[in-house]
């Protein structure tokens, strides 16, 4: 039975599903980019999944070179990005100085991820192409989650669309997560752990679109 496999494959279909709900949901006159964006970092997982499953039962591996796959990951998390940065973030912080505590705490959620990697790859005795892949993604992990923590604990003020988003940003932390989960994974070997990490990304996903839903809606009532 091959794990990986299946790993692939329940992540490709959660993230499909969760896909096809944000393109019903949000894609149409007058809806919010930002929740497109959002749903377009899910179909970036999805069609970066599929990739993998064929390459899979095609004979190919996921681990050994740098292949298509990875780029639905730096999709998924570059569209993460720049939905808060460039459309929620100025919403709720004015640059104020009392806010100054709200932009250094989430600097946690980079560094957690920076640390993880230099301890298990800049050091670590692996090929220099698994350096630069796993260091690539910690740069895009970085600049995603510390968005989505920042809207996690920042107070929601004018507009009331930050505390709505909450369950959405804590789902995106733990996707954030299990990506650099899955780097160590795939590092150790461990098929069973791909196959933990999968199931739990999956899951994720599917839940995704829908919580930004629910907030957007929660939001506008």
């Amino acid at each position: 039975m091959n794990l990986v496999l299946i790993s692939n494959i329940i992540t490709c279909v959660c993230a499909f599903a969760g896909f096809a709900f944000g393109i019903v949901k949000f894609f149409g006159p007058k809806k919010a980019v930002y929740a497109q964006m959002i749903t377009l970092a899910v179909g970036c997982m999805a069609f970066g999944r599929l990739y993998q499953v064929v390459r899979i039962l095609t004979g190919g591996g996921v681990s050994e070179e740098f292949q298509l796959g990875v780029l639905g990951v730096m999709g998924s998390l570059l569209f993460l990005f720049s939905a808060n940065f460039g459309l929620m973030d100025s919403l709720a912080d004015d640059g104020s100085k009392e806010y100054v505590k709200y932009r250094v705490i989430p600097v946690a959620a980079p560094l957690a991820a920076v640390a993880v990697y230099v301890a298990a790859f800049l050091f670590a005795d692996v090929p220099l192409f698994v350096k630069i892949v796993a260091g690539i993604l910690t740069v895009f992990v970085s600049g995603a989650s510390y968005f989505n923590l920042k809207h996690l604990i920042f107070p929601d003020v004018d507009f009331g669309v930050i505390n709505c988003l909450k369950t959405y940003n804590l789902l995106a932390l733990v996707f954030e997560a299990l990506c650099v989960a899955e780097m160590l994974s795939n590092k150790s070997g461990s098929d069973v752990f791909v196959l933990i990490i999968g199931a739990l990304s999956g899951v994720v996903l599917l839940a995704v679109t829908p919580a930004v839903e629910r907030g957007m809606k929660k939001w506008t009532t």
